[in-house]
């Protein structure tokens, strides 16, 4: 029993003591790229140019609705966010191939990783890695990964509206290549960047340096504006240009061919699963529901699915981000674990339009039900189908009953 933990420390011991002979060290600080930031540690340097790339955001968010019980939240927050964020990035230009690709990161020649303000040194996994020499190679590197690349929510919602920062700035034909992270090109980030007329071998999994770098980090959080948390919020500018660029979903070739109202499933899921899936098939399939999963399906399959349906109810999660496909008027019922709220898809509803409802799930028990936010999120729910079917009604969604949400 011993046999496999005792070979994984003797590897890292071997591992360690091999980097430490060959030179190799670890990170101790990152540069956290704001506007002011970057001008300390790089402002009096000619071979790093500064950039800012800002689009105003006027627009003004409506409201949630939801039923009276799950007005508060225990421990969290007492308002909503009322004004979009701002698509507001400061963008790197290295003429230096002291700077390398790796680990997720782009790191300096002073091996400081360089990443977003909202994220402290030691909450970064690179902390603890020992940083390589890797190789050159001939061109303009973008840098298009982070923390946890390969997740789709993350895709769709801070990486991909980078694009924007990065052609306008720099002219998206003076990019060479995008470093997405050392990760495998999965389907979508295949997929996605093909649509917006990247080519597959201008992707870059490995790590590198390059004859120029680029980096572009956006201010994402809109708690910073409204003085709460409520995670990765898009801009409408950012909306735009996915809607504008991604995939556009298809003309029914006949009554039918897609479902107008939908709950998508979680699929095969570490967390946040639907507890008891089965009642709530009970409960919706009468009122003309069709349960769907977007495991294993196209993007070009997601926006037809989204961009035909009505009304979409899901739990949290990567999934709903596909409402950048849905049409104005779109329902969306969003469902949380208890006492969460993250309002990304809030505000995604709020930019195209939809009628957006939320609902909280039930209450695990006090063994399974954790105390801290983050925690709180990646708690599987148990939904109340009653109160689903009452939300429904609130929402004019099961036939004729009249609209009386908050």
């Amino acid at each position: 029993m011993q046999t496999k933990p005792f070979k994984k420390k003797l590897s890292r011991k071997l591992k360690k003591t091999y980097y430490a002979l060959t030179g190799k060290v670890k990170p101790k600080s990152v540069v956290a790229l704001s506007l002011e930031n970057a001008q300390a540690a790089y402002g009096s340097r000619s071979d790093v140019s500064i950039h800012r790339f800002f689009l105003e955001n006027e627009f003004e968010l409506k409201k949630p609705k939801f039923l009276a019980e799950d007005a508060v939240f225990k421990g969290y927050k007492s308002t909503f966010p009322t004004k979009g964020a701002n698509y507001d990035a400061v963008l790197l230009e290295i003429r230096n191939p002291n700077f390398s690709f790796q680990y997720n990161h782009l790191v300096d020649d002073e091996n400081r990783p360089i990443y977003e303000p909202r994220v402290r040194f030691d909450e970064l996994p690179i902390q603890h890695e020992y940083l390589l020499d890797p190789p050159k190679i001939s061109g303009t590197v973008a840098y298009f990964s982070n923390t946890v690349p390969n997740q789709y929510g993350h895709w769709l919602q801070t990486q991909l509206p980078l694009l924007l920062s990065y052609w306008e700035t720099f002219g998206k034909e003076n990019i060479d290549y995008y470093y997405i992270g050392e990760c495998p090109i999965v389907d979508f980030v295949e997929e996605s960047f093909a649509k917006m007329g990247i080519r597959r071998e201008q992707i870059i999994n490995f790590s590198c340096r390059a004859d120029r770098s680029l980096i572009s980090m956006k201010f994402r959080d809109i708690d910073k504006i409204n003085s709460m948390r409520t995670g990765f919020e898009l801009d409408s500018h950012s909306v735009q240009f996915l809607q504008k660029n991604l995939f556009k979903p298809a003309t029914p070739a006949y009554e039918g061919q897609f479902a107008k109202k939908i709950f998508v499933m979680r699929g095969n899921v570490k967390f946040r699963k639907e507890l008891n899936l089965p009642e709530v098939k009970a409960a919706l399939e009468p009122h003309g529901f069709t349960f769907v999963s977007m495991e294993g399906k196209t993007m070009q399959q997601e926006a037809d699915i989204f961009g035909n349906a009505d009304v979409i109810i899901a739990v949290h999660g990567s999934a709903l981000h596909n409402t950048i496909f849905s049409r104005p008027g779109t329902k969306v019922v969003e469902i949380f674990p208890y006492d969460y709220f993250e309002a990304s898809n809030f505000v995604i509803s709020n930019y195209g339009g939809f009628d957006y409802y939320y609902m909280i799930g039930e209450p695990l028990g006090s063994d399974t039900n954790p105390n801290t936010y983050e925690d709180r999120n990646i708690t599987d729910i148990r939904v109340d189908a009653k109160k689903l079917l009452r939300l429904c009604e609130e929402a004019d969604i099961l036939a004729g009953v009249t609209s009386s949400a908050v």
